[in-house]
């Protein structure tokens, strides 16, 4: 099923984004994940270390220059389970896919992200 010895993970996915935007990415997390066996939890926040993430409206306004970011701001999604490590990386990689459908693109995202994992724990509030 998942590979490995399980411990606690949370992967962590930020992106530079509007509320419609991360409304449809975190959907399709929820539906990604429910496809799999293991329970999760999922949450969204503000993101507090703003060094962590910092490049994203950089991306943006790179591919952007002349837009107006409006509403866009960078937000965490964390997803909490219980899983061997190989399964771990398989789902966080299934999870980028979601936001970035098309790793080879040659352009920024147009929803930047990127994504990380903290071991150890299930909690998302970390």
């Amino acid at each position: 099923m998942s590979g490995g010895a399980e411990e606690d993970f949370v992967i962590r996915i930020g992106v530079y984004a509007t509320e419609d935007d991360l409304a449809r990415v975190v959907d399709g997390f929820r539906r990604l994940l429910d496809e799999g066996p293991e329970a999760y939890e999922l949450a969204v926040v503000a993101v507090e270390d703003r060094e962590l993430y910092e490049e994203l409206p950089q991306q943006w306004r790179c591919q952007y220059p002349d837009a107006d970011p409006g509403e866009r701001g960078v937000r965490e999604i964390r997803v909490g389970l219980r899983v061997g490590r190989p399964r771990m990386d398989a789902l966080r990689e299934a999870l980028t896919r979601v936001v970035c459908p098309d790793p080879e693109h040659a352009s920024p995202c147009p929803v930047p992200w990127a994504a990380g994992y903290t071991a150890g724990r299930w909690d998302v509030s970390l």
